[in-house]
């Protein structure tokens, strides 16, 4: 008889372990969403503070996960959980530097954990071809650069949306405002984050289309 892989139990079984003492539930919980939650921060904060973000995450998560509800959605409350904490982050590094905090470390870890731009996970040409592979890499540093431009909010909502594929309603829970707000904020993020990697988007034609809109 053939074994068969198995994923990871049910998140809300393993959070009922949790409840109960059990660190090897934690722990896989933990192995589950890593990936994920590492590459949002580094999109937020920069790769460099990306480690302590993500630690700080899942020490709230720890806190926390007596008021998570089993109605709720757990990947929407992990995310609110994150995009408080860069936030929280940002704050910080900003009243030690000033205004503006660069999202340090360059774009060269930050697709690490998180979905491919535009969508699907597609063939990397530039695994084989260098020059495509050094073109990838620049337009991976210019993007960096351009989302640290953004506000922290328009961020968030931007790469949740165009980057995690998080629904309209479903950012609205994350960062608690409007549906209308969520609405908004994509609009300016996208046309300022357009104009800033024109170069590259006339080049490459892969960004969403302005009147894109989402399933709310």
């Amino acid at each position: 008889m053939t074994s068969r892989k198995t994923g990871p139990p049910p998140v809300g079984d393993l959070i009922a372990r949790c409840l109960t003492g059990d660190v090897r539930a934690f722990e896989t919980l933990v192995r589950t969403h890593h990936d994920q939650v590492y590459g949002y921060a580094c999109r937020m904060v920069g790769p460099d503070a990306a480690d302590d973000v993500v630690q700080e995450v899942f020490l709230r998560v720890y806190r926390s996960l007596h008021t998570f509800r089993s109605e709720s959605d757990f990947k929407t409350w992990l995310y609110r959980i994150t995009t408080n904490a860069c936030l929280d982050h940002l704050r910080r590094m900003r009243r030690q530097r000033g205004r503006f905090v660069p999202l340090e470390g360059g774009g060269g870890h930050a697709d690490e954990g998180g979905p491919a731009w535009g969508g699907p996970e597609r063939p990397d040409p530039g695994a084989v071809d260098p020059a495509l592979r050094a073109e990838q890499r620049e337009l991976a540093e210019a993007l960096q650069a351009a989302l640290g431009r953004l506000s922290d909010h328009h961020r968030a909502v931007l790469v949740l949306h165009d980057m995690y594929g998080f629904r309209y309603d479903e950012i609205k829970d994350i960062l608690r405002c409007s549906l209308g707000t969520v609405k908004s904020r994509l609009f300016y993020a996208r046309r300022a984050l357009r104009e800033q990697l024109r170069p590259y988007l006339d080049a490459a034609g892969d960004w969403p289309a302005s009147g894109a809109s989402s399933v709310s």
